[in-house]
């Protein structure tokens, strides 16, 4: 938590990001016309934009109705408003930080600082990665079965998506391990921790032993939580489903934005699905760099080559850029906002 506190660690987090944004659209635009580009933006009507920097504000706060939805099944006293508020908050660090690892710390950070237990907020947040990664895998799965064009035939693609896919996958079947077999788990965390000593990367064994057991014993009550409340899952699953649903979309708005036509909205559904998978697990904040570069090979087939690079900046402009300073405002105006402990009602 003291890592949050931390302006020096988020401040190089939004440096490189920056960076990397500023050397990924000079490359971009490296021989492109200016003026056509700026034309094809211009003769996009605003209320395309504007749709789709919505379905991302609505992407943001339906994590929050879900950590809602949650809470109050652990009979916490909470508005739908201040979880929305932490929804915004897991975007906005979850942007900022290598593989979106800094949102939940944050997510826990600022419920606790509400008075919600760490317990009840690492459990929400547990229930919400397993939805989240279920139907990530399910789409990018989909989309692998069904696209014969994924890209070209770069190599640099094929590894991003396999690996991408690989490690979502495994963290998928982690949590279904912790819900069924926690036991398991920790066998199998031990031994690689021991190997990890026995190589001299880790010197305190009885230290990992021990944050190994807490971790394991902590994830095996949120395991136990979701299979005494399928129906909560479910819920939280299916929101889950619309949530990802409307990221994946935004696509399909920009490309009929520019009055493109011939392609579904699954069309670009699907390939969305395969370039979030293969970018997720990338130790870049925000997938930024990556996610440009793998669009314009990806999307080639739906924008040609006219509305390639348009069609990009606009997409990540709706879909990160204009969210993440909206989230970041947010996410200081929930630090600011007085903390009430009423809601000590929970677990």
């Amino acid at each position: 938590m003291e890592g949050l506190k931390n302006k020096k660690s988020q401040f190089i987090g939004i440096t490189i990001m920056v960076v990397l944004m500023v050397f990924t659209v000079s490359q971009v635009l490296k021989g492109e016309s200016i003026d056509s580009i700026v034309t094809a933006l211009r003769s996009v009507k605003p209320i395309y934009i504007l749709t789709g920097i919505g379905m991302m504000l609505l992407y943001a706060s339906l994590e929050g109705v879900n950590i809602w939805l949650i809470i109050r099944g652990l009979k916490y006293r909470t508005s739908i408003l201040k979880c929305i508020g932490y929804g915004f908050v897991g975007f906005y660090f979850s942007s900022i930080t290598p593989s979106a690892s800094g949102g939940q710390p944050a997510q826990v950070y600022y419920m606790k600082k509400d008075g919600i237990s760490v317990t009840a907020s690492s459990l929400s947040l547990m229930l919400i990665l397993f939805a989240h990664q279920l139907i990530v895998v399910i789409y990018a799965l989909i989309g692998l079965l069904t696209n014969t064009n994924i890209g070209g035939s770069q190599l640099a693609n094929t590894i991003l998506l396999a690996f991408g896919f690989i490690t979502n996958a495994i963290l998928l079947i982690g949590i279904i391990l912790l819900v069924y077999w926690p036991k398991l788990v920790f066998k199998i965390l031990n031994f690689f921790g021991l190997l990890l000593h026995r190589s001299r990367i880790i010197k305190n064994k009885e230290k990992i032993e021990k944050k190994i057991s807490s971790s394991v014993e902590e994830y095996e009550r949120g395991a136990i939580y979701m299979r005494n409340n399928p129906i909560l899952l479910l819920k939280v699953t299916a929101l889950t489903l619309v949530q990802i649903s409307l990221l994946y979309a935004l696509p399909y708005v920009v490309y009929r934005g520019f009055g493109l036509s011939g392609y579904t909205i699954m069309d670009l559904i699907l390939m969305q699905a395969i370039l979030n998978i293969a970018v997720s697990s990338l130790p870049l904040p925000g997938g930024v760099g990556a996610s440009e570069s793998l669009f314009l090979s990806m999307f080639m087939v739906f924008y040609g080559k006219k509305l390639l690079v348009p069609g990009m900046l606009l997409t990540r402009i709706s879909n990160f850029y204009s969210v993440l300073v909206i989230s970041g405002i947010i996410s200081l105006i929930m630090y600011l906002w007085p903390s009430k402990k009423e809601v000590r009602e929970g677990i």
